[in-house]
């Protein structure tokens, strides 16, 4: 699995931006939809408006992939992503490689579309660690962060950011391929490095 980060263009996006976002990259790469460990980041380096997401010079998209659909994936250069009503420009793109990081870190990991309201944190908690368990990953520490809420078209998505730590470099590197949860496509259960770093004291 690689990042490839693409340049974005534009003045704005909306708000709660990921299902339009999602719905705008798959129609230009239809692929995407049949990958199943294929993920869309949350958009990097937004500054918060009323009611939408000023972007800016470090404005960028990240897609996670497979290697062997980085060639597949460049043709989003020089797209125009309709955002319902909004339109961005997608520029260079740059591949980056997955490495080994002791803090990773999830935005937003959901783990169940069909909940009702509010998850609890317990609970929540404990179905992260369920899913730790089927990948085999034994991480030092687990640490649920903010409520996190999307509106998509399927419905509303809960949960919370999520931060793990202690892995060796294989299980990173195995967390950062399947992640954690549903909705990778609409940004959710995707784990980056974390400038946070125990060992360190930041």
């Amino acid at each position: 699995m690689v990042d490839l980060q693409f340049v974005l263009q534009g003045r704005s996006v909306p708000l709660d931006y990921a299902d339009a976002l999602w719905q705008a990259i798959r129609a230009s790469l239809p692929w995407l939809d049949n990958e199943a460990l294929a993920g869309v980041h949350p958009l990097y380096g937004l500054s918060p408006g009323r009611g939408e997401w000023y972007l800016s010079r470090r404005s960028h998209l990240n897609l996670r992939l497979p290697h062997e659909r980085v060639p597949d994936a460049r043709a989003l250069v020089g797209v125009q992503l309709d955002l319902a009503g909004v339109s961005i420009e997608v520029g260079k793109v740059t591949e980056k490689a997955i490495t080994h990081t002791p803090v990773l870190y999830s935005k937003f990991v959901t783990l169940d579309s069909a909940a009702a309201g509010l998850p609890d944190e317990a609970q929540f908690y404990a179905g992260c660690l369920e899913e730790l368990g089927r990948l085999e990953l034994k991480p030092h520490s687990v640490l649920c962060g903010k409520r996190q809420i999307a509106q998509t078209s399927q419905g509303t998505l809960h949960g919370f950011s999520l931060m793990v730590t202690g892995l060796d470099e294989a299980a990173t590197l195995c967390l950062m391929k399947h992640g954690l949860g549903i909705e990778r496509k609409r940004g959710c259960g995707i784990f980056v490095p974390h400038k946070s770093n125990p060992a360190d004291g930041s």
